[in-house]
Order: structure tokens, then sequence, then C-alpha cells
């Protein structure tokens, strides 16, 4: 697994915190994520609770967090157990520089410990970047699918009632 960037700088990876949660939500911002820090504290408490899911953030010497990766274990039917890197981040000011490679390497350790071995992300067709990205990491796109989403504030509602 390897992914080239330039200027690379040493970042430590660890689990997030509560108090992460104001800048978490400014990485988010940076990608259109406008989610209130109070929503991401909480979504940081739950996967801290979770032994399934697993938040953490790139520190680098001297400055603030960095990036962020959310990734979250699946024990499906058909497939079996995977992981799944849900959210990650890259601060635009510290990109291709080794964050976001430092931060996938420390979930792949954390995931080959607990004896996960397939990992999984899924990419906006729009991010030409990070699809380049991932495949210099080594991920190789499988499938192309349409997602569909239910609300469910309206789901009891079915197509046939008028």
């Amino acid at each position: 697994m390897s992914a080239r960037h330039k200027n690379p700088v040493a970042m430590a990876a660890r689990p997030a915190r509560i108090e992460d949660a104001p800048r978490v939500t400014e990485l988010l911002r940076q990608l259109g994520y406008d989610r209130s820090t109070d929503a991401v504290g909480r979504s940081i408490q739950d996967a801290m609770a979770n032994p399934d899911s697993t938040i953490l953030v790139a520190g680098v010497a001297g400055e603030h967090l960095v990036g962020c990766l959310q990734m979250v274990v699946t024990r499906r039917l058909a497939e079996g157990d995977r992981a799944e890197i849900t959210s990650m981040v890259v601060d635009a000011a510290w990109r291709s520089r080794g964050i976001g490679a430092g931060l996938i390497q420390a979930a792949v350790e954390r995931l080959q410990a607990q004896g996960i071995r397939n990992l999984r992300v899924r990419c906006n067709t729009k991010r030409e970047r990070a699809h380049q990205f991932y495949q210099q990491f080594g991920f190789q796109r499988t499938k192309s699918q349409k997602v569909f989403d239910l609300p469910l504030s309206t789901a009891a509602e079915s197509p046939d009632s008028d």
C-alpha cells in the first residue's frame, strides 16, 4: 500500500475525543457537510461507545487537528465482516502531505488487529482527486451503484396512498 505525496509530514493518529468536535465540524464543512458541533459531538460520543465504529483524528506537531476518518465494521449476511471508511477529510491546506495515507494506515492496523480482512470506501463520483488517492493507496474499484434514500419521516406513506 502506498500513496505518493509531496512534502510529507509526521502526523499522529488517535481516537477522537468529545473536545475534538469543533475542529472535526470545521473539517467536515470543507467537504460541504453542514452539521452542528453538537451533532458531531454526539457522533463522536456514539462512536466511543460502539466497538464497531471508530473515529480517528490526525494531528501534526504544533498544529491543531488536520484530518479525520471514521470507519465502521459491518457484519453482513452475504459478505461477512468488513470495514468501511464512512467519512474522511484532510484540511485543504494539508492535503498531499501524507495525512490521509497516515489515517488509512492507522485504520488498517486497527482492523488487522481485529481480524478484519477487507476495507471499503465509497466516494462521490465528482471527487476525482480522491479516487486517484485511493487507487494509489491500493484500493481497487469493485462496483458502481446508485444510492436511494428513504426519509423515515415519510416512510409510513406507501407509494399507493393518496
